[in-house]
């Protein structure tokens, strides 16, 4: 039997963020979503990254200051758990998807409710941006 996933659905991994990470099926907004705490749990930081879209684009040195950014986060957290509280069609080429991770770092709690925001271009769909709330905290990253 196949390890579960880490996006915490209760599937075989095989079965369930896998395929997404290896190309080989285009997801919905809340299925990117589990397919990117996935990667982020198992260290998939070029998956991440082909994934998301900064607006405006990074600059090549930008782009490989975030990709160890994102290694040293990865190394660093604990993924605990993924609920996906909301998923919202806005149009056919906006969703927004807001989710509750759980997270440890250095044994601290890090876990964080966010509101993402997933663009459709070119038939696939992409993060753009999220709106993160911490502690009643609202934050845009």
């Amino acid at each position: 039997m196949s390890a579960p996933c880490p996006c915490h659905s209760g599937q075989p991994y095989a079965n369930c963020c896998q395929p997404i990470h290896k190309g080989k099926k285009r997801p919905s907004p809340t299925q990117l979503m589990r397919a990117r705490y996935a990667a982020y749990a198992l260290g998939k930081v070029r998956f991440i990254q082909k994934t998301e879209r900064a607006n405006p684009p990074l600059l090549p040195k930008e782009l490989i200051e975030r990709r160890q950014s994102l290694k040293q986060f990865c190394q660093g957290t604990q993924f605990l758990g993924l609920q996906i509280l909301d998923e919202a069609m806005l149009g056919s080429k906006q969703a927004t998807v807001t989710f509750r991770a759980t997270l440890l770092q250095g044994g601290q709690d890090a876990s964080f409710t966010e509101k993402s925001l997933f663009e459709k271009r070119n038939g696939r769909w992409y993060y753009i941006l999220a709106i993160v709330s911490m502690s009643g905290k609202e934050n845009v990253r």
